[in-house]
């Protein structure tokens, strides 16, 4: 069975990443009340928050890699008659020619950039697009040493899922860490209950809290607020996600 990218696989992506999470939408939706309506979102995949936000009358261009995952988009956006810009894109080099109250980078899409140069290219990119006073939100996880240290043989559950044909999904993944890139390299496995099965991968950079922090900070930004979660709980060393809000400094 050859393995091939999660991103190639739009309907499996969707699959797992069915809408916004809990708290998501309301979480941008009151950024962009503080900062302003225009809004740029990296990464934004098949639109699954693109879409509920620009429903929310957020002025929304969404960039995205991948020309299956905005063919999604787009559908999925003409479907709820929200009114959206889609451009197709890489995050580590676009010029829009226009610039956003507020960019950001959901659901742990930072994670696919794997350098450092990777992610300072990305950054230049955002300070360059950003208007005064507006700002910059990363949504990545906070590394779990529990999952880093897996037996890389052994297959984990993640969760089952309903297709579109309303068949019964089980997804597990096989995961092996590089400490020395800081790299997760991941295989997610889709069995269907009809005997089907499609193995796709996922190369996964991890983010330390402190360094994070600390690439903000080289790269011309100052670090405004950073959550654990949705609801602008403080981040503390148990937090499952890393939410930071930063401004051009």
């Amino acid at each position: 069975m050859s393995v091939t990218s999660l991103y190639e696989a739009a309907d499996l992506y969707d699959l797992v990443h069915l809408g916004p999470w809990k708290g998501e939408v309301e979480f941008y939706l009151r950024q962009a009340r503080r900062w302003g309506s225009r809004a740029l979102e990296l990464a934004c995949g098949t639109g699954r928050l693109t879409v509920p936000l620009a429903a929310h009358g957020l002025a929304i261009t969404g960039l995205d890699l991948s020309p299956a995952m905005l063919a999604r988009a787009q559908a999925r956006a003409a479907a709820a008659g929200a009114a959206v810009r889609l451009v197709q894109g890489d995050m580590r080099d676009f010029d829009l020619g226009e610039r956003f109250d507020l960019i950001f980078i959901p659901i742990n899409s930072l994670c696919h950039l794997l350098t450092r140069s990777d992610v300072e290219a990305c950054f230049r990119c955002v300070r360059a697009h950003l208007a005064p006073p507006g700002r910059f939100i990363i949504d990545v996880f906070n590394p779990s040493l529990a999952i880093l240290g897996r037996d890389p043989s052994r297959w984990y559950e993640v969760g089952e899922y309903t297709d579109a044909q309303g068949g019964r999904v089980r997804l597990t993944e096989q995961n092996r860490y590089d400490p020395a890139a800081q790299v997760n390299h991941i295989v997610w496995r889709f069995e269907a209950d009809d005997g089907r099965r499609r193995e796709h991968r996922l190369t996964m950079r991890q983010f330390f809290p402190q360094e994070l922090d600390a690439l903000l900070a080289y790269n011309g930004f100052a670090l405004e607020a950073k959550y654990g979660q949705y609801g602008e709980g403080e981040f503390h060393s148990g937090s499952n996600q890393q939410l930071i809000v930063a401004r051009a400094a």
